[in-house]
């Protein structure tokens, strides 16, 4: 959801299709699409607007962020992440291109399967995994956080994440717990992190976006599950907007509960 242009929300498509940036607004509404120049979707699995670092500002003065981060099968190497200007919405008949810095990554400990990212306000991104591990005496690991910080994009070569925390979400221990997306709110208080069936709320550390105690949990199993892929936040409230993949899956406002500060 864009901070600066009400009702806006920005998506992708998922693996295979072209480096497309759609703009839709809360009706869905079709509010622009932008081809990111140099850019390749191999799996694109998430999107976030947070600051520009060393891009110069838009008017808007926040950037987008697309995540080629996801790997079904854990096998590639090293994964990209784009940032770009956020664009201004208009009508349905707006297409333009749009240029993108690239910044490539990989993980200290090999490949893994992530499709939730979000932008601290600091300019740091952050990778949560999304899918069920084992350790080394067979029990199934919590989601293991990754990060890359704002001065990556300044290096020029390929960025190496940094293991910096673990979620008391453990995916595979219940059904539908497989994580899909996280948003960090506007005002950078809480994050939400959703799975097929949960959204786990947290409350965050406003500078470096990183969550912090016990999570407010809550149920969406009656409203979206299968395709349930994406979570935004609306306005500073505890509403939030879910969305899934399909060429006409429904979008669904839901409130959950925010966790004790």
């Amino acid at each position: 959801m864009s901070s600066t242009q009400p009702g806006v929300l920005f998506t992708i498509n998922d693996s295979g299709n072209e480096p497309l940036l759609f703009a839709v607004d809360t009706t869905g509404s079709v509010r622009g699409i932008w081809r990111v120049q140099n850019a390749q979707n191999l799996d694109w699995e998430a999107v976030s607007i947070g600051p520009c670092g060393s891009q110069p500002k838009p008017p808007a003065g926040s950037c987008m962020y697309v995540g080629d981060v996801g790997d079904n099968l854990e096998t590639i190497p090293v994964r990209a992440i784009y940032r770009m200007p956020e664009p201004a919405a208009g009508d349905r008949l707006l297409e333009g291109a749009i240029a993108a810095e690239r910044l490539v990554f990989r993980y200290p400990d090999g490949p893994h399967d992530v499709e939730a990212m979000y932008v601290a306000p600091n300019g740091d991104v952050v990778l949560i995994t999304k899918r069920r591990r084992l350790a080394a005496d067979r029990r199934m690991r919590p989601a293991l956080v990754f990060t890359l910080p704002a001065s990556a994009w300044a290096v020029g070569k390929i960025a190496v994440a940094t293991l910096t925390d673990s979620l008391p979400i453990v995916p595979g221990s219940a059904r539908l717990r497989t994580i899909t997306d996280a948003a960090l709110s506007p005002d950078a208080r809480f994050l939400a992190v959703r799975t097929y069936g949960e959204v786990f709320v947290f409350n965050v550390d406003s500078a470096s976006g990183r969550p912090r105690g016990a999570p407010s949990v809550c149920d969406i199993t009656r409203v979206q599950k299968a395709n349930g892929e994406g979570i935004t936040w609306v306005g500073r409230t505890n509403t939030l907007l879910l969305t899934g993949e399909g060429s006409r899956e429904p979008m669904y406002i839901v409130r959950c509960p925010l966790p004790k500060e």
